[in-house]
């Protein structure tokens, strides 16, 4: 099992890294985050003539033809630079409708970066949602990066439908501690879509995906935590001497290190494992998040406290990092549910 880069995936990051250097830095990130579907639209479009949505997509619907591995590149370089706007969701849903039976029409507009689209886990036991069909019912629990000009990628127990923007779905935006990552409610009565794949074999295959690629992302925000301390150790000068010269800050950058690899390669093992359809898939999934998550949410802290005073105002970024880690552990089973899960899994054995 090869867990390098090969050379089209170094030549995906280095597309993906300079696109998202040149598009979103910090400033611009800070500036959009709460702008919504419309704000995101020309950064989609630009970014969907590149391929970035198609990336696992057959070449024969439009996509590049790559599997989860490149996708995994991708989503760490979006986690690097906290890029706000339903990635996720769209390249699921582009991937979901590709391997349909009957791909919807949406589809080439997905790849194409025109329809964004924000994924619902109708599995949480948050969500009060009901499919009967190709019709869904209900109220979601919290669904990042929803918006009123989104689609929605509806994933229920049994089922997989894709609902298209303007089919009469309501949201309500509500109030998120994480300034890049919006949050909202979604309501649907009798809402007709289009039903993707059915049977929990399908469901579960998603949402491992959509497990592993939102790790990826995490892991892209370690590293960065890693090089903002390393970077600030450097110029900060206390006693006429770099902070990064004193002992403290210099275990604790290499404590960050440490976790930032461990992170990266659990995620990329499972990724690897679930592409090749191994038996231990699930407890691979488990692990990478479990890792990932303790991880991204001690080195955001670590962050903050190397940048001394400063790492605690609005106008510092290491904050932004501590929320975004927040987020991203309470997604899709948090590290407290799959530990139980493993231990459970454990006494069964």
């Amino acid at each position: 099992m090869d867990l390098m880069l090969s050379a089209d995936q170094e030549a995906i990051q280095a597309s993906v890294r300079s696109f998202l250097d040149d598009e979103l830095p910090m400033a611009r990130v800070r500036e959009i985050a709460q702008g919504g579907a419309k704000a995101l639209s020309p950064l989609w479009r630009a970014a969907g003539a590149l391929g970035f949505f198609g990336l696992a997509v057959p070449e024969a619907a439009g996509g590049a033809g790559y599997a989860i591995t490149e996708e995994m590149v991708l989503f760490e370089e979006l986690g690097r630079v906290l890029a706000p706007g339903p990635w996720l969701g769209s390249v699921l849903a582009a991937h979901a409708l590709a391997t349909a039976g009957n791909p919807h029409a949406d589809l080439a507009r997905i790849v194409a970066g025109e329809q964004q689209v924000a994924i619902v886990d109708a599995t949480s036991a948050a969500s009060s949602i009901v499919v009967r069909g190709n019709e869904v019912s209900g109220e979601s629990g919290y669904v990042a990066d929803g918006d009123a000009d989104t689609a929605f990628l509806v994933v229920a127990p049994s089922a997989i439908l894709y609902v298209a923007s303007g089919s009469g779905a309501q949201v309500e935006r509500r109030p998120s501690m994480d300034p890049t990552r919006a949050i909202a409610v979604v309501r649907f009565a009798g809402v007709r879509g289009a039903v993707i794949a059915e049977g929990s074999d399908a469901v579960a295959a998603l949402l491992r995906r959509a497990t592993l690629l939102s790790c990826a992302e995490a892991v892209g925000g370690i590293q960065r935590t890693v090089d903002m301390s390393v970077e600030y150790g450097k110029v900060r000068k206390q006693f006429d001497k770099p902070i990064g010269s004193f002992q403290a800050v210099k275990h604790r950058c290499a404590d960050m290190a440490v976790r930032a690899e461990v992170a990266r390669s659990a995620t990329t093992y499972a990724i690897v494992s679930v592409r090749d359809g191994t038996a231990d898939q699930d407890f691979q999934v488990s692990v990478a998040k479990i890792l990932a998550s303790g991880a991204y949410v001690q080195n955001a802290a670590d962050n903050v406290q190397n940048h001394g005073g400063m790492g605690f105002t609005w106008e510092c970024d290491a904050h932004l990092f501590v929320k975004r880690a927040r987020s991203f552990e309470a997604a899709f089973g948090s590290r407290l549910a799959r530990l139980d899960q493993l231990a459970e899994s454990f006494r069964g054995a």
